[in-house]
């Protein structure tokens, strides 16, 4: 099989990264134009990143090359009466009764002496684990350097063709992408076809696709972001993503190895551009800075996978940056695109609707898990938070429904069905009892505290040392 993928952005050179251990495939040709710039905001992923996407990769190389640092998880700050870490887990460890009982947690038991109080009290003080089995983490880097990183690797492989060119017209034949056409009226063929050129009008204009709107259910639509120096590393070189709640949405804190990313996601309905940048650079204490500016929509693809051709990262889908989906999703729906073009699943139609709505759930899932940090935060100070409260959504009501109250929702049909996406029932469930929100569990015991080992730990500075040494 020949693959032709569109875009080098980080999920076309991902998708590429993931795709070319295929057996199967005999040629990659990743196609993306040196006129386009990415954007290169995507700092932060998730645990499933590290297995699927460096799991062939040389770790020492990686963090070297791609500036990365050591990430828990998503520190969330003032979204509660108690800030707490949404934290990477073996999920599979803890039983499900277990995490229902968190809904009859007592508001004033802190949700960190119940779980992950050693992982939260070692990160406090910019400290890692050395057992990396039980106290599991992911990482930051810089977007720019690692896309670089995953060019160089890929390259290296005799299977992956780079061809630096501008696409400007697709010839379809029904569903079916015949070949897409280069600036210069060059015309590239391939068995399936793989669109990760990122949001711009290549998708609605060229590929055809069509998406469904999120703005009424999640309300931020822009976000700044600058590069910032460090001050004070030892102190400032946290392990984990900071969330910290603003007047009209939230400030991300990022660090890599060489600087701090940070920026303001925001919805210019409540603010604007000049005024959510007055806000951000007041948080962070200088006001000479120039924070440059990015809109997104949230949305999803109507039809991710067709006969022979898929959308995948920004391409295909985003929500918006927090507990950072985006490359997270770019994973996942490459998993989904290895499944479905196994030569046993290539031709199977059933199979290709089954993957398409199995990703459309897990997308809305993703949709829930974020709204119901802004339901179920504490702020109401603001137009902006009391808008995100009364957000209605039937899709919301009912899932929440079926894993709050009738809890027929259950971790058995979830896992065989979705495939472990790194987003999950049990996520919702921890942050919202994270927020000292209660619901009637139809486990009728508290909760009780459930802790990892003891662990020798190192400062987070002296860790990455490390990979130099």
């Amino acid at each position: 099989m020949n693959i032709c993928i569109i875009g080098t952005g980080a999920s076309g050179w991902i998708a590429c990264t993931m795709l070319k251990k295929l057996s199967f495939i005999k040629n990659i040709t990743i196609i993306g134009s040196s006129k386009i710039p990415t954007i290169g905001v995507g700092e932060s992923t998730t645990f499933y990143f590290v297995s699927d996407v460096l799991n062939n990769v040389e770790l020492k190389d990686f963090v070297q090359e791609s500036d990365a640092a050591v990430k828990y998880g998503v520190y969330y700050q003032n979204w509660g009466k108690k800030d707490y870490i949404h934290y990477f887990t073996n999920r599979l460890e803890e039983s499900w009764e277990s995490r229902m009982a968190l809904g009859n947690k007592d508001p004033e038991v802190y949700i960190h002496d119940l779980r992950a109080i050693k992982l939260w009290n070692f990160i406090q003080k910019n400290e890692v684990s050395l057992n990396f089995k039980e106290y599991i983490h992911s990482w930051h880097f810089d977007a720019g350097k690692f896309i670089s990183f995953l060019k160089k690797v890929n390259l290296k492989d005799n299977k992956v063709t780079f061809i630096d060119d501008t696409i400007i017209d697709c010839k379809f034949a029904g569903d079916k992408i015949e070949y897409i056409v280069g600036e210069n009226n060059q015309k590239y063929a391939a068995d399936y076809f793989v669109n990760c050129c990122g949001d711009n009008n290549l998708n609605e204009k060229v590929f055809k696709e069509e998406y469904v709107s999120l703005s009424p259910y999640l309300l931020t639509n822009k976000a700044l972001f600058y590069p910032l120096k460090y001050t004070s590393k030892r102190d400032q070189f946290h392990p984990y993503t900071v969330a910290k709640t603003m007047n009209y949405g939230w400030r991300w804190i990022t660090p890599t190895q060489s600087r701090i990313g940070t920026g303001y996601v925001f919805s210019d309905n409540y603010i604007s551009a000049d005024e959510a940048t007055h806000e951000l650079l007041t948080d962070i204490g200088d006001m000479s800075l120039e924070p440059r500016l990015v809109d997104f929509k949230p949305r999803y693809n109507k039809r991710t996978f067709k006969s022979n051709s898929c959308t995948i990262g920004m391409a295909n889908a985003f929500f918006e940056p927090l507990d950072a989906p985006g490359l997270s999703l770019t994973v996942f729906e490459t998993k989904l695109l290895i499944n479905l073009i196994n030569p046993k699943n290539i031709n199977n139609t059933s199979f290709l609707e089954l993957t398409n709505k199995n990703l459309t759930f897990t997308e809305k899932l993703w949709c829930v898990f974020i709204l119901d940090q802004y339901k179920t935060a504490w702020r109401t100070d603001t137009q902006f938070w009391i808008d995100h409260k009364n957000v209605q959504w039937d899709h919301y009501d009912s899932m929440h429904d079926m894993i709050f109250k009738t809890f027929a929702f259950n971790e058995e049909y979830y896992y065989r069905m979705h495939n472990m996406p790194d987003i999950d029932v049990p996520s919702l469930i921890y942050t919202t009892a994270a927020k000292d929100v209660q619901w009637k569990s139809k486990v009728i015991q508290k909760p009780v505290p459930i802790e990892l080992p003891d662990t020798e730990t190192i400062h987070h500075l002296d860790y990455i040392q490390r990979f130099y040494d």
